[in-house]
Order: structure tokens, then sequence, then C-alpha cells
């Protein structure tokens, strides 16, 4: 709300000063009336006694009674990327700040005549009406009249304890009267309207406040109640919690509180005859909001407790940076505290996430169709499959729209932010892209698969079969398990994963600096968020952007106190992300991922599946130029996934993603590309230590004394053939060459091809062969991204691959 003049808001010291001699005149009327309430006093004099009841009370400030009566818990609202409102923040109450000029006069007029008549006339309190209700306190008179004006109402509220006591009585007086010398009528008007405590709304929230009221009763803003609903809310004041309108008993009472409110209304010339006939003829219950709109809470739960979330983090380090200090201080004491402020701040939090695509990722999470049987419960927790997504810009890191978890009532966990094994998905970010950036391998590079013991760690792939020398990019597609693991070795662990940390992976801890986080075994893991983040970081060309659902933030007062501001950070070569990216449609076109392949809707697509031990994690992440979609499933807790429920997450990726482009095409238009960079070169990198092979045996090669004695041998051979054949009958130098590839790999492929009966990953046992003719067909029509210096080595890849659920994965 903006500052206005004459508003409790704005601390401008009154202009108006009272004299001392008119200040001694209101004392002596208190003290007049003190000595005719003598049954009160044990003995001594008024002034005596009401000098030993206040002495105790300190004097206070301007300051002080001014942060007192304008500190208010206000309501804040949180924002689609649309602007439009999803609802109020998590709060019980609900308030709303206003100006009495932005309010009805009818409302004012109606509060003023019940509460105070003599409001803009007094100087705090009125002694004939103290004296009358003490009286009638005394008498115990059946009727109460009250004596308190609006500024000691205000005082009772905001700065003494409501406990009826003489003490407080005469500290309460004593208050009003220095409160009048020290803010204007305006100001205590402000203050009141804005403190007062006006009952529950039908969905029983609390509401302070004429707007509150006014919105969470009648529906309408403050400025437009006309005078029957002013007066029936100015009739709650005196008894909020009984007149509440949408009980039966509670409209009762309030009608016969609102006759009361038009009368007097009428008797001060605030209305007129006929006003008051129409305004008792109103009908209130037919005009009550009875079916607000659900508490964002309600409707969007996990929503609504991320968002504050993250601005009780943003706020929070927007802190430290003007008091370094403050990090001394335990952090969940201090981000609890700031969670208490986004929800009594009055923020306005405006976010990146798409409502309809929202509510459609939460549509899919909720289909049983998409999920397998629930488990039994382990103790008295409910055990259904979960699910967790996100969707994020790619340039900006916006995320757009997320699913935390199947249902709030069930299990309150986002499993979004939350970490879980990464499984094979962490091969493309901490294995394969860091040794390509470092110049190690180049995705033609021969790497062989084969049994292999490191330093004591001897991983194994899936079946514990082994397919011998292959190239990286096969490797990557079939999600092979060894060669990840050399490659890692080759390049080292911590380098790896420096580049994994510089990709937004927070969850990295000391004991994750062992090969077997090459194949996911971390000891947190890492969450569905900060990998799809990490993804990104290839279709932007090698720069990593950081997630962020925080658009803006903006305070009480209409200023924006945090603005986003992406910062992108180089972490590989456009080169590296883009052969990554290539390889990764790879995973599509004939690997692990090639059921996603249906979904693409013209897309160019590329991702990597991912699958934890016992297949408790399964995973896939894939991105266009424009967008990053990860999709994990699994049970929160010990049970795996079973059967065709293991290839959930793929369709599940698939739904998303097609929805998604369906309500918003423009989210990545069909044409983009994801370019090859100048410079690129697809030359294989040889490494010894990659390629050469030291355990033949375990994928049925041979040894290199077998080699070099089946060299001698056909050297002979050849030399006898020479002898006994005539001149111009020897092969030529291509057979010769032919015979000498053949040798060196047919073994190889007869091994990959008998691994086709083992491929769990897809459905339908698709014969590898024909898959394989068809990857090379689509790879002739794929639009041009240079040059296609590797289609040989796709066309002699004929085989299906093995699922990548992991052996000897965390």
């Amino acid at each position: 709300m903006e500052k206005q003049n004459g508003s409790v808001n704005t601390p401008d010291r009154p202009r108006r000063k009272k004299s001392f001699w008119h200040t001694l005149l209101i004392v002596f009327q208190v003290s007049a009336i003190l000595f005719f309430m003598g049954v009160l006093f044990a003995g001594g004099t008024a002034a005596g006694y009401v000098a030993s009841l206040v002495k105790s009370d300190p004097v206070r400030s301007y300051n002080e009674i001014y942060q007192k009566i304008s500190a208010n818990n206000l309501t804040g609202f949180a924002y689609f990327r649309d602007k439009k409102m999803i609802g109020q923040l998590i709060t019980a109450e609900d308030r709303r700040l206003v100006s009495h000029k932005e309010v009805s006069p009818h409302l004012i007029d109606a509060i003023i005549a019940t509460e105070d008549k003599y409001f803009y006339e007094h100087n705090g309190i009125v002694p004939s009406a103290i004296a009358r209700a003490a009286l009638q306190q005394i008498t115990n008179s059946p009727v109460q009249t009250g004596g308190s004006t609006l500024t000691q109402q205000l005082i009772k509220q905001t700065i003494l304890s409501p406990k009826v006591t003489p003490e407080r009585k005469f500290k309460e007086i004593f208050l009003a009267l220095r409160m009048e010398r020290m803010f204007s009528k305006e100001q205590i008007l402000d203050a009141y309207i804005n403190k007062m405590y006006f009952g529950q709304n039908a969905n029983r929230t609390n509401l302070y406040g004429v707007q509150a009221a006014a919105k969470g009763i009648f529906g309408v803003d403050a400025k437009d109640l006309n005078i029957a609903q002013s007066a029936y809310l100015a009739g709650m004041l005196q008894a909020p919690y009984s007149y509440i309108p949408f009980k039966e008993k509670g409209l009762k009472l309030g009608k016969e509180r609102q006759k009361l409110v038009l009368s007097r209304m009428l008797e001060n010339g605030k209305i007129t005859k006929q006003q008051y006939d129409e305004a008792l003829a109103y009908d209130i219950k037919a005009h009550l909001l009875t079916n607000p709109p659900k508490p964002a809470i309600e409707r969007y739960p996990y929503l609504m407790i991320e968002i504050e979330e993250r601005a009780a983090k943003i706020l929070l380090d927007q802190d430290f940076e003007k008091n370094p200090e403050l990090k001394n201080e335990p952090y969940s004491k201090l981000l609890e505290e700031k969670r208490m402020a986004v929800r009594q701040g009055g923020y306005h939090i405006y976010t990146t996430i798409d409502q309809k695509i929202y509510d459609k990722m939460h549509a899919i999470a909720k289909d049983p169709n998409n999920f397998g049987p629930d488990r039994n419960p382990i103790g008295d927790k409910k055990m259904p499959q979960q699910v967790a997504a996100v969707l994020l810009d790619n340039k900006t890191g916006a995320i757009i729209g997320m699913i935390e978890g199947r249902d709030n009532g069930i299990e309150k966990t986002n499993f979004a932010t939350s970490p879980r094994q990464p499984g094979s998905t962490i091969k493309s970010i901490g294995v394969y892209a860091p040794a390509i950036e470092e110049g190690i391998i180049s995705p033609n590079s021969i790497v062989v698969d084969e049994e292999t013991e490191f330093r004591g760690y001897k991983p194994s792939n899936y079946g514990e079969s082994f397919k011998g020398p292959m190239t990286v990019r096969q490797a990557l597609a079939r999600s092979q398990n060894i060669p990840a693991v050399k490659v890692y070795f080759e390049t080292g662990v911590e380098k790896s994963l420096n580049y994994v940390k510089k990709m937004g992976v927070t969850s990295i801890v000391k004991d994750d600096y062992y090969l077997s986080t090459a194949l996911g075994g971390f000891t947190k893991g890492i969450s569905v968020e900060e990998m799809t983040n990490a993804y990104a970081t290839f279709p932007n060309g090698g720069n990593f952007v950081d997630a962020y659902m925080i658009e803006r933030i903006v305070d009480s007062e209409g200023e924006t106190v945090y603005q986003h501001k992406p910062k992108p950070v180089r972490v590989f070569s456009p080169q590296t992300s883009w052969m990554m990216t290539d390889m990764m449609r790879d995973v599509i076109e004939y690997g692990t991922g090639r059921q996603i392949a249906r979904y693409r809707m013209g897309r160019d697509v590329a991702g990597k599946t991912g699958t934890s031990q016992e297949y408790r994690d399964r995973w896939f992440i894939g991105y266009t130029p424009d967008i990053s979609l990860g999709v994990w499933t699994g049970y929160d807790m010990k049970y795996s996934l079973q059967g065709r429920h293991r290839d959930d997450v793929l369709r599940i990726w698939g739904k998303i993603f097609t929805s998604a482009l369906e309500i918003d095409p423009n989210l990545s238009p069909a044409g983009n590309y994801m370019k090859r960079p100048p410079g690129t070169s697809m030359a294989a990198i040889y490494n010894a230590n990659l390629a050469t092979s030291k355990n033949p045996a375990s994928y049925g090669g041979k040894t290199e004394e077998e080699k070099k004695a089946e060299e001698e041998q056909k050297k002979t051979e050849n030399e006898n053939k020479q002898t006994e054949q005539p001149v111009g009958s020897q092969p030529t130098d291509g057979e010769n060459k032919q015979t000498d590839q053949n040798d060196g790999t047919s073994n190889g492929n007869q091994k990959e091809q008998g691994d086709q009966k083992q491929d769990e990953e897809q459905q339908g046992s698709t014969d590898g062969k024909k898959e394989a003719a068809e990857t090379s067909s689509k790879k002739q029509t794929r639009p041009s991204d240079g040059q296609s210096n590797n289609t040989s080595e796709k066309k002699s890849d004929k085989t299906t691959n093995k699922t990548d659920a992991k052996k000897g994965e965390g």
C-alpha cells in the first residue's frame, strides 16, 4: 500500500498541540470520576491509588507507540508467471492494509456511531462514558455499554494486555491521553481499522482489518460496502466470534446487532429513515461469500510450501550480504524466522510457474494408470509409487512446471528437491563430458568393455556380460558400466566431480570421491531439480544457468526488494556440449531410451536414462534446444520397481513433454536444432589405457599371444599359397584387409547380438538387426549438423541394448 499523509503508515508527528492546562483539566475530570468510585478503594485518595497502579508502567516514546500500533501481520500473495494470483501465502489469518480514504464512508460512520460517537471531539477518553461503564459494572447492570474510545480499544489491542483489571484500565486511560497528543485522528483511525478482529470467513480463516473482513465475508472491497454490509461489520467488533454470519446462530445475533448499529447511524444523522429501512430489509445471507476459493495451501500445497521456502532463503541471503556476522548464528533458526516474516510481511511473490502446465503435470501424477501398485505400508506410512519432475527453460533457468509428489496428504516430501540415487544419468555430466573437455576421449574413441578390477573395486555390467571394444558413443547409448568407470578413472574422480559441482549439484560430500560414483553411487544422491538443471548445460552451449522459481518479490509498500538475474557459468566448451548432445541423441535412436522417440513431436531431443541398484530409482532426463525435462520415479523407501513399471518413467516423461508442447508450442518451437559449432572435431582420440584390452577372455576376445600366433600362421599360409599359385592369382590387398578387420571384431559383435535377448529396457523385444537398419535410415534423414563422419560406425551397430539397471550402483 502506498504511503499516505495522515495514515498510521506514515510516522509523521501531528501538527496539532494540546495545552498543558487543557490536559490538567482532563486529569481533574478523571480524578473526579475516581472519587465517586470510592467503593473500589480500600483507603487513601484516588490520586494515590492511581499512582500506585501506574507507577511501574514506563513512559513510552513516540517511536515505541508508533511501532506498536503500526505493526501488523499482513497477508501476502503468490502469482503464476502470467501474474495471475495463485493465492494467499501460508497464514492462519488474513489482513490487508488500507487507509480510511480507501474504505466506504458508510463503514467509517457505522464504526464511529457505534463504538465512539465523540471520536473527533475527545482527547482520548470520554469521562462520562467511563463513569457510566464503571457504574454499570458496580451495580451489575444487565446493560453494559462500555466506556472505551477507539483510541482506548486500539491501545488494548496493541500495547496492553486485554485482561480486565483496574491497573490495566488506568494505564489505558493515561496512554490514550498520551497517544492523542502524539498522533492525528486520521492516524489513529487508520491503525484501528487495520488492527481489529472481525471473526472468520467461510473457510475459517481469521479476518483482521476492514479490507480482509469485507473480502472474506461479502467478497467485495472495503470501499464498495453498502450501508447494510457496513452496519453488519461494524456490529461484529463487539463480539466478533459470536456474530460470524456463516453460522445460523451467529447470523441471527449479528442481524440484531446490525439493527442497533443502524439505529445509532440514524440517530447521528449519518443515514435517512429510508436508508435505514432499506438496510434492514437487505438480505445479508444472500450476499455472503459462502463458497470462497480454497486457500492456496489446500489447492497447491507442494507449490506454496516451496514458494515460501525459496522466498525465505532469498531474503535471508540478502540479510547475509548486509550483515555477514549473521552467518555466525544457527542457519535453521534464521531461516525459520525469515519464513515467518514471509508469512506475515505482506509480500507479493511472482513465480516462473505456468499454471496450465503445472496443473497438467499434476494430473498426470494423480492418474493411477501411470503407475504400479501401492506396496505394503511401512509402519503407518503408505507406499505408493512416487514421481518427481522438473521442466525448465534452458536459457534462463526458469522452472516452468514441477511434480513434487503424487499426494501431499500421503507424503509431504518434495521429491523434486530431495536427493535420490541418480544411476546412469550421472555418466553424461560426471564421466563423459569432463573426459571430452579434458581431451581424454572423443565420441569415436575406443574403450574396451571387459572384466576389470580397479584397486579392489570390481564393477560389472547388467547381466554380468561384456562387449569388448566399442566406441564411447556406443558405451553411452547402451549405458555400459565398465567403459564409464574406465573413463572416470582415466580423467580422475576429483576433476570429474568438480565439473559436476560447477553445474549446480550441491549434495556431493567427501565420501563421494570414489569410482563407484561413476555409476551413481552417491552418499546422499542428487535431486531431480539439480540433475535436470545440470543437463541443461549442454543445450546452453556449455553454460550453466542456475534454476530458479522466484522471479520477483515486492514488499507491502509496493517496493521491489528482489529481482532475479541469471548468472551463466562456463563449464564446457560449445564443442564438448554438442558432442554430448549428439551422443545422447543416440540414446533415443537405438539406446536405452528409444521409447522416447515416439514422443518427440518433431523436436530435436537428446537425453539419458538412469537406474539405481535393484530398480529402486528410474530416471530419464531429456532436452531440446529450449527446454529440459527430468523425471524420476520409484518408492519412497525400500521397494523396487517391478516388471513393466520399470519403464513408467519413459512413458511419464513422454506424456509431460507432449502435454507441455500442446499447451504452449513456443516453449520449444519445431525446427529448432542443436547445431554443430565450428571447430568440432569428431576424430577419434586414441587412449591406450582405454583402447587396449587387458582381459580379452572376459568378452570372448583373444589374448595378444593368440593374436601373434594366428598372424604367424596366416603369414606362413600366405607364403605357401604364393609358392603354389601361378602369377596373378594372389588375393587383392582389399581382401587381405577385410580378413584382418573381421578377425579383430567378429567375436565382439557376436557377443553383442547374443545379448539382445536380455534387453529389458524395451517392450516387445525388437529385432536388433531391423532396428539398426532403421536407425541408419534415420541418421541419413537427420537435418544437417555438419559432417556425418560416424555413419559407418552407426550402421555396423546392429544390436539392441540392455537395460541400464546397474549392479554396484548406489
